[in-house]
């Protein structure tokens, strides 16, 4: 779930107008000279136990039942900057107008949240660019655990008889007195 997260971010900020290459770390970011300038950098992920269950049918046709293990939430801080405001800003709203509400990660959905926005001049901030906004995006998944159900067509039905509500006792057929 890292992995596709992360590379979809960076595939959104390229097109959002990014010209260089977005740096993944704070080391790398630091480091830089640039003005026009964006990055992708892993936040946190918070897991909690989840035992939720739901029935799904595959292509085939046979019924799964899936279980929810983890509900994995991973936040990332996505940063823009550049000379102008109206630059930082353009790069901004192409960002938030092309996220999707969700994306599909290993066959499930996962949500995309945009939690907040900060925007820092270049007296508050480690970057050279002159302003620069950074945006916390969250990713709300899960592990999943996928099992069968045993095919009906696999079974063999040897015999089927009516007891007329009675209840064997002993493993025997008949009531005992």
């Amino acid at each position: 779930m890292y992995a596709q997260s992360k590379a979809y971010l960076l595939e959104k900020i390229r097109a959002c107008g990014l010209k260089s290459n977005p740096y993944t770390t704070e080391k790398a970011l630091e480091k830089s000279q640039e003005s026009h300038v964006g990055a992708v950098l892993f936040e946190s992920e918070t897991l909690a136990r989840n035992g939720s269950k739901t029935r799904f049918r595959d292509q085939e046709g046979a019924q799964h039942k899936r279980r929810k293990v983890f509900d994995r939430k991973l936040s990332f801080t996505v940063i823009l900057g550049d000379y102008t405001d109206e630059a930082v800003e353009a790069m901004y709203e192409k960002l938030l107008a092309g996220l999707d509400s969700g994306i599909y990660i290993n066959g499930d959905y996962t949500p995309i949240e945009v939690e907040s926005a900060d925007w820092v001049d270049k007296d508050d901030s480690i970057l050279k660019a002159k302003v620069a906004v950074q945006v916390k995006i969250t990713f709300d998944g899960g592990l999943y655990r996928d099992t069968d159900f045993a095919r009906v067509r696999e079974l063999d039905v040897v015999s089927v008889t009516k007891n007329n509500g009675k209840e064997p006792i002993d493993g025997s057929e008949t009531e005992q007195p």
